[in-house]
């Protein structure tokens, strides 16, 4: 059984690389987001058709294997998005700093406000259409309030989305996955703990998390700012006869690698679900580590012909983009895993559907736009691009893997089957990533949020 699993991890790992692959090529073709690609191969290699990968397959240990790939893909994916949060490559001639005191205040009144609005007007949807138990119809509320910056991202840069524009529905996204992942795993934990008879205090769950994930960040982050400002320099002073920059890149790139899993797993290891905010903090912070200013000035360009800073920024960019495409995939080839024929039946062929896109249009169409409108009111942004920000924010990975894990851990440990919580959070994701991103290329020329050089490259 043990040679059996191995291959098939081995045969797992192979169809994670080649979907990688095809998706990518795909998506370029059709200008489709990878994420559909992946969903495809998934349904493909799962219970559907092929079988490759089943429940009871990766139900080994209680699920505890599913739990652990999916913690460290989500690692990469929120240690990535903070690192490229408010960061513009040194060979992007195009692309100009942020403004990030300026603007961040917009993306906090969207992620804060636009969130709360979401999640109870979600939460009503669900309780009085969905007709779901009031517990689970507030996790599915502050769910749907995650929107999916591994999808936004790739659109909004792709379609040369205005800067102000673009960094708000990034930094949304972030801002999200982090509180959205901490209040629904409060939640979460209050419904097992009334499950097993233990009450617990919810806001106090979610102050510790909140709390534990900030410091773990901030002290994973300050180290590594620490490493490589102060005795990364110094370091490279010393050894610069023995060292190429080829051998720095590398370090470099394992070095944000292992930041990226202390700051996960510090904060995991006090409060469960906290790591995906010390995973964002210490992002951001190596993200921009340039300007704490603590070590000393290198003169890069003295002793090597060409910008080493440059070239190790861009190789620690490339190998984080490489690794936050396969943890994608691999998440959602194993989420999909979980797609059954029965559940397909219950999602698509029963009432279940039709309450199902009452849902998702609600979202669309009413939620999300009067969350938005609400939220960026009295700012400096356009009407047309607050209609733009209103109509495009699609749900993507984090919700998926949090969702389905939920759904997981009542099956295996309670024996408490709920197919309407996996079946919303499947319709959800691919609905508004299929309609959202489908739509965004006519809604961003609409509405004129795109850049000159983008239309000039368009005509």
């Amino acid at each position: 059984m043990a040679l059996d699993f191995a291959l098939l991890i081995v045969i797992f790992a192979a169809i994670v690389v080649s979907a990688t692959f095809l998706s990518h090529i795909f998506s370029e073709l059709t200008r489709l987001p990878r994420l559909i690609f992946y969903i495809i191969v998934g349904l493909i290699i799962g219970p559907l058709f092929l079988n490759l990968l089943n429940p009871d397959i990766l139900q080994i240990n209680q699920g505890q294997f599913l739990e652990a790939v999916v913690a460290v893909a989500v690692a990469v994916i929120v240690f990535e998005g903070g690192y490229s949060f408010n960061r513009c490559l040194p060979h992007e001639q195009a692309c100009s700093p942020i403004e990030f005191r300026r603007l961040i205040g917009n993306v906090l009144r969207l992620s804060l406000i636009g969130g709360l609005i979401t999640a109870v007007l979600m939460t009503l949807v669900f309780l009085f259409i969905a007709v779901i138990i009031p517990p689970f119809a507030f996790l599915m509320g502050v769910l749907t309030m995650i929107t999916g910056p591994t999808v936004i991202n790739p659109v909004v840069r792709r379609l040369g989305i205005k800067e102000d524009v673009a960094f708000t529905l990034e930094g949304e996204g972030l801002i999200n996955d982090a509180i959205g992942v901490i209040l629904a795993s409060a939640i979460f934990t209050a419904i097992l703990a009334s499950l097993s008879g233990v009450p617990i205090a919810l806001p106090v769950v979610v102050s510790i998390n909140l709390f534990i994930g900030i410091l773990a960040g901030l002290v994973v982050g300050g180290i590594g700012v620490f490493l490589s400002q102060w005795v990364g320099p110094r370091f490279i002073s010393h050894y610069k006869d023995q060292i190429d920059t080829h051998s720095l890149a590398h370090l470099s790139r394992i070095g944000m690698l292992i930041a990226a899993f202390a700051a996960f797993a510090l904060a995991e290891t006090f409060a469960h679900h906290a790591g995906i905010v010390a995973a964002l903090i210490a992002g951001i912070m190596l993200g921009n580590r340039d300007k704490f200013g603590i070590g000393p000035e290198m003169d890069w360009e003295d002793y090597e012909s060409y910008d080493m800073k440059q070239h190790i920024e861009e190789g620690v960019h490339t190998f984080q983009s490489d690794l936050v495409q396969l943890a994608i995939a691999t998440v959602f080839l194993l989420l999909t895993a979980f797609i059954t024929w029965e559940l397909l039946y219950v999602t698509l062929f029963t009432p279940f559907f039709l309450a199902g896109l009452v849902v998702v249009g609600l979202l669309i169409l009413v939620i999300r736009p009067l969350a938005v409108l609400v939220s960026t009111a009295r700012t400096e942004f356009t009407f047309r691009e607050r209609i733009f920000m209103s109509f495009f924010g699609p749900r993507g990975i984090v919700i998926a893997a949090t969702g389905v894990f939920f759904s997981l851990t009542l099956a295996l440990n309670y024996g408490f089957v709920y197919p309407q919580l996996a079946g919303y959070i499947f319709l959800i994701v691919l609905m508004t990533v299929v309609i959202q991103s489908a739509i965004a290329p006519i809604l961003a020329k609409t509405c004129e949020v795109c850049t000159v050089e983008y239309d000039k490259q368009e005509q």
